[in-house]
Order: structure tokens, then sequence, then C-alpha cells
């Protein structure tokens, strides 16, 4: 029988006509050869079922797979592309650099960003011009922390002219602004120095107008307004250095500018008896330390000395005699100045010298907000050197203070150059917060007993 004949006697005679025979046996494979085959028919469907189930979840699984791995490849490739997207945009970051005065701590900066690669830029505001910024007599000391940062930084000192004495070195403010000018243009950045030109508000449309990301640093002095007028707030807040002091300063219009050493001399004791006061009792006191600093013409004198209830520290603090304090001043700078140096007459301390009228606590003052980001402009603002801190004495030493700050900026710079999310941009701020306060914890802890006091004096 042909497969046709037997797939139409299947429709003809369905299985279910079996059971109207009553002649007939059960069909098993055995009895009949159609019931064999209509037995074995229905056992090769079920099978085609299974096996069409099977292949369907075998084709969702391969469909699961396959969509799994395209779904992979996207994300890889979005991951890779993203990453060498940010590799280019990293490697060609740059930031413009706006310095608000050319003293030794805006020029220093400008040396500082122009040794970044990041920076593209610099620009620097001076109110005085050129020549009158060269007139400059004041004398600048650097110590060895400062100077080893400054000859990394590219300063040949040798060229500079000055004098050395134990590591550090000392010369006119002037001659130090002549020499950064100087080598300002081979620095290889685009640098504009605008001498005689004050920053003022007007000068915030000239930042506008500077495409990129960019870092004002006002380093305009504790007078001045740059970083108010950037939207720093004027609060400071000051630290006790755990001692007291007195400044005079001396003028001598016959001398010449000559920079000098710093002398010092330490555990003196006065006698002012003369004066109405008992100060005969000094067994378990320290004694004052005196320095003497500054050029041959303008010479400054310090008096410093821990806290202490001595005796002879309360007379000098509260016993308003100019003539006391002048005499002390006076006999000690004829005492203990150098061999060279000619002597002190009464006639020309009275006329060139001025000095403070009687101790008071030295204090270190900080500017309480030193940092700041604008969204809008996508502008940073710094605080540095005395527009971020200083004390309230000379110390000879100062510009120290304001260079220990400017050790940070390289990796601030490089840092807000990529940062590119909120996060990023104020982690920035906040770890140059936490440096401006650790220099301001250290010039408390040690900086005065470094510059002034004798090593035994140190608080």
């Amino acid at each position: 029988m042909s497969s046709a004949r037997l797939i139409s006697a299947l429709h003809l005679i369905p299985l279910s006509h079996r059971e109207h025979r009553p002649d007939s046996a059960p069909i098993s494979p055995q009895a009949s050869g159609t019931g064999n085959f209509i037995t074995m028919f229905t056992c090769t469907s079920d099978q085609t079922s299974d096996l069409s189930g099977l292949g369907t979840a075998n084709m969702d699984s391969k469909f699961v797979i396959h969509q799994v791995l395209i779904s992979a490849l996207v994300v890889t490739c979005f991951v890779c592309t993203k990453t060498i997207l940010d590799n280019v945009r990293r490697s060609r970051a740059k930031i413009s650099v706006i310095i608000v005065g050319a003293g030794p701590i805006g020029l220093t900066s400008l040396l500082v960003a122009a040794r970044c690669i990041r920076v593209a830029r610099i620009v620097v505001y001076e109110e005085l011009c050129r020549k009158a910024m060269l007139c400059t007599p004041h004398q600048i000391a650097f110590d060895v922390k400062s100077v080893h940062f400054l000859k990394r930084h590219g300063v040949d000192f040798d060229n500079i002219e000055g004098c050395w004495e134990a590591g550090c070195f000392y010369t006119r403010l002037a001659v130090f602004q002549e020499y950064m000018l100087d080598i300002a243009p081979r620095l290889g950045k685009s640098v504009d120095v605008r001498t005689g030109t004050k920053f003022t508000r007007e000068s915030l449309r000239d930042l506008e107008r500077i495409s990129g990301r960019k870092l004002v640093i006002a380093c305009d002095g504790s007078s001045g307004q740059a970083a108010q007028i950037l939207g720093l707030s004027d609060e400071f807040a000051q630290q006790s250095c755990r001692a007291y002091g007195a400044v005079a300063a001396l003028d001598r219009p016959s001398e010449c500018q000559i920079p000098l050493p710093e002398r010092y001399v330490h555990n003196l004791h006065f006698d002012l008896t003369a004066y109405g006061s008992d100060t005969s009792e000094v067994d378990g006191y320290h004694g004052f330390s005196f320095k003497i600093f500054g050029t041959s013409r303008n010479r400054y004198m310090t008096l410093s000395i821990p806290k202490c209830e001595y005796p002879l520290v309360k007379s000098l603090r509260t016993v308003l005699d100019r003539s006391m304090m002048r005499n002390i001043f006076l006999k000690c700078f004829n005492t203990y100045k150098s061999s060279t140096e000619p002597h002190l007459s009464d006639p020309i301390a009275v006329k060139h010298m001025k000095f403070s009228p009687r101790l008071f606590e030295i204090r270190l003052s900080q500017r309480v907000e030193n940092t700041a980001y604008f969204q809008e402009p996508d502008m940073f603002v710094l605080a540095e050197g005395e527009a971020a801190r200083c004390y309230n004495i000379h110390t000879g030493m100062d510009v120290n203070v304001g260079l220990r700050g400017l050790m940070a900026l390289p990796n601030f710079l490089t840092v807000i150059t990529l940062a590119d999310t909120d996060h990023a941009i104020l982690k920035a701020l906040t770890q140059k917060n936490k440096d401006a306060e650790r220099v301001c914890r250290e010039f408390t802890r040690t900086g005065l007993a470094e510059y002034h006091l004798s090593r035994s004096a140190r608080v």
C-alpha cells in the first residue's frame, strides 16, 4: 500500500470506529498492520512536537545570548570611546591664569604658572608702572626652603644682585622684580604683563572675554581690593603667635641701597628704673630677641619675646612713654650693628626713626575664604601672599609666608584644569583650603621662632 493510500485510509477510517466492532480484538502492533502504522504514526507525531519545543527553546536561548553579546559589545565600545575621548580632552585641557599684583608673590605665581603644561595664557595686572616698581627700596629675604623652591622653577640667583648668609638670600625687592620681569617673555608661554593698569570691577569684563577655564590669583597685598572685587569675603581670622613684639624703621638718606644680612642677638634684659619701673627681677624669665635687617639705607629693628609675666614685659606693654622705647631701639642698634655701619645719634633717631610706642601681641591674620569657584564664567579665584595671610609685625622674612602657599600651586593648577564634575571641583577647593590652613598653622607655631626668637625661646 502506498503512502497516499495509507493517509486516505487513515482519514476514512477513524480510530474511534473500532469501538463499534464487537468481533474485533483490540488493535495492537502484532495484530494489525494498519494499526501498527497508525500507532507508529501517532508516536512520530509526539516526537515531532517534543523536538519542535526543544528547537524553540534552543532558538530562544541563542537569541538571548546573541542579545547579551551585542549589549556587551555596545557597552565596551562606548566605554572605550569615552575613555579615548576623555584622554584626548584631558591631554588638551588648558587654563588661563590672571594674576593681580606684580610683587614677589605675583611674579613667582607667574613663574610657577609658566612652568605648568596646563597653562595656555598668563595675564598680570599691576597698578604701578614699571619705573615706579623698580624704585622700591625695601629688602626681601628668602629662607632656605624658599631658595630651593625658586631654584626648582628656574630662578638663577647667580644673576641677581644680593648676598648670602646661612643658606638665605638677601636682595632688594626692585632687583628681584626686575629679574622676574626680564625672564617673563622667555618662559615659553603667552605672557601679558600690564603695568600701570589697576584691577577694577571693569576689569571683570576683560576676564569674561577670555574663553575657557580661568584662574585669577589676587596677590595685591593686605590692603588690596582684588579679592573683594572677585567675590571673596574680606573676613580675616587672627591667630596668636604667643609672643609680644615691637618694630622700628630707620631711613638714612645718606646711605646706599645695599642688601645686608640680618643680625640677631638674644636674651636681652633692660634696666628701666629711670622710667619708674622695677625691672630688677630677671631670674626664671627669658630675655628679648633683637633683630636688625634691611638695606644699608632702610634699616629695620624688631624686639620680640614669648608671652610671659616678666615685670619688664608688663612695663613695656602698659607704660606709654615714647622716649623709653626709642632709647631701647637706639642703644640696641648702636650696640649690635655691624662695625661698618655708622653710629645712630639721638637727633637722627628723633628725625628719621619710626617705632612702636609699646609692646603688642604678635598675630598672624588669615583670610577666612581664600578660594572660590564661579560656574557661569568658569572661573576659579585664589588669594595668595599678604592678600591671604600676613603678620602684624615686619619680620624681614614676610615673603616666605606667601611663598609657602605657592608651593601647592602647581598641583592645584593641574587638578582644576582637569576637574569636570562638581565633586572634583569641590575636592580641589577643599584641598587648597587645607593647604592654606596648614601653612598658617605652621607659621603660627614655628615661623616667629625661626625668624625672630632664639632656639631655646621657641614656643
